[in-house]
């Protein structure tokens, strides 16, 4: 008898074995494949993301999609506002059927007086269960303190600025320094005949005075990336950002006789400090004419990327893009950034694409998240 005998015992032993070893063995190739998937969408998705940002759009729809939006659907003035800083300002201004001025990346008002600057019905923005009276409401057009520090402390910008075009070039940014390191990265650039930026962090003494001069010297940019980079310091409130930022402003001029109009935020425009400060902060340094720049590829250097990943993640990234601005560190990069930058400029010199390497200025369009 078959059933219940040792023959039919062996074969059911086998049979789980073998259930216990393919059923594992499929989960696990089907994960592999969905992971695969999931990798491949999540880069067409960071490729579509760095090609809207390079356009300088956040979002699939258009200016007036985006304004049926915010208007009729959301009704949330801050957050058109806000979206509106990102988008062309007379795709806006058509959009919303009003000669009034959208605030743009350049506001030349303070926030405070841009939220009123829009000819919208204010009904479109009521709060049915609002029961503040009249008299209680702030005042929105006073004008913020801090405009009045540091009279002097403004970027003496063109009246009417037109964008150099630049597809396909790739700008090299380093941040931190002057350090140990700086001689060494200038050196490679000077190999290379190229010019580049530096967001710099001064700190006074003759030694980096006399490297900011020789930064100088040789045709790079310098741009401000502060005085202290203590984010819980400089992001307290816009007093204390535009204080730290004046000592570093005077420091670059006094070694170097360059009134710097460009700058970097530490950390980027956006990052988890300045929450509560970053609007007014923004619209602040736009007013006084100062420009700043973000970055669309990281080489991941300060966060101790290999050689390999640096070299790999720059490339990929800047072939996603229309034109880069790379994120390097003169000081947090250590010798890491100094081993991998000649081999960089080679790939990216050599490329058949043609890009074409510079510093940053005015003149190009500012990479902003």
């Amino acid at each position: 008898m078959y059933f219940g005998s040792v023959r039919f015992f062996k074969h059911v032993i086998v049979c789980v074995t073998i259930l216990l070893i393919v059923i594992p063995c499929v989960v696990c190739v089907t994960l592999a494949v969905r992971l695969g998937e999931t990798e491949d969408e999540n880069r067409e998705l960071k490729t579509e993301v760095s090609e809207y940002r390079q356009q300088g759009y956040r979002s699939e729809y258009s200016a007036e999609e985006l304004f049926t939006l915010y208007k009729d659907s959301l009704q949330d003035k801050d957050g058109f506002l806000k979206l509106a800083r990102e988008y062309d300002e007379e795709a806006f201004r058509d959009a919303a059927g009003t000669e009034a001025a959208v605030p743009a990346v350049k506001n030349t008002e303070p926030a405070s007086e841009t939220l009123t600057a829009i000819a919208l019905d204010p009904a479109d923005f009521e709060d049915e269960d609002d029961d503040t009276a009249e008299d209680d409401k702030p005042v929105t057009g006073a004008r913020p303190a801090y405009e009045a520090l540091y009279p002097e402390l403004y970027a003496n910008m063109p009246e009417e600025l037109v964008y150099n075009a630049d597809m396909d070039y790739v700008y090299l940014t380093f941040d931190d320094g002057p350090s140990k390191y700086t001689d060494s990265i200038l050196e490679y650039l000077r190999v290379y005949g190229l010019k580049a930026t530096f967001f710099v962090i001064p700190d006074g003494s003759e030694e980096c005075a006399a490297k900011l001069r020789k930064i100088a010297d040789e045709g790079h940019t310098i741009g401000i990336h502060t005085a202290t980079h203590d984010y819980t310091k400089i992001y307290a409130s816009v007093e204390a950002y535009l204080e730290d930022f004046k000592i570093a402003y005077d420091r670059v001029f006094d070694a170097t006789g360059i009134r710097c109009k460009l700058f970097r935020f530490p950390g980027g425009s956006i990052n988890d400090f300045n929450t509560e400060i970053r609007d007014d902060l923004i619209a602040e340094m736009n007013r006084r004419g100062f420009v700043y720049f973000d970055w669309n590829v990281d080489s991941g250097d300060a966060l101790g990327a290999t050689w390999t990943e640096m070299y790999n993640t720059v490339l990929k990234q800047t072939a996603a893009a229309n034109r880069a601005v790379i994120l390097m560190h003169d000081y947090n990069g250590g010798w890491n950034t100094v081993l991998v930058l000649e081999d960089i400029i080679k790939a990216l010199i050599s490329d058949k694409r043609g890009y074409k390497l510079d510093k940053l200025t005015e003149y190009v369009k500012p990479v902003q998240f």
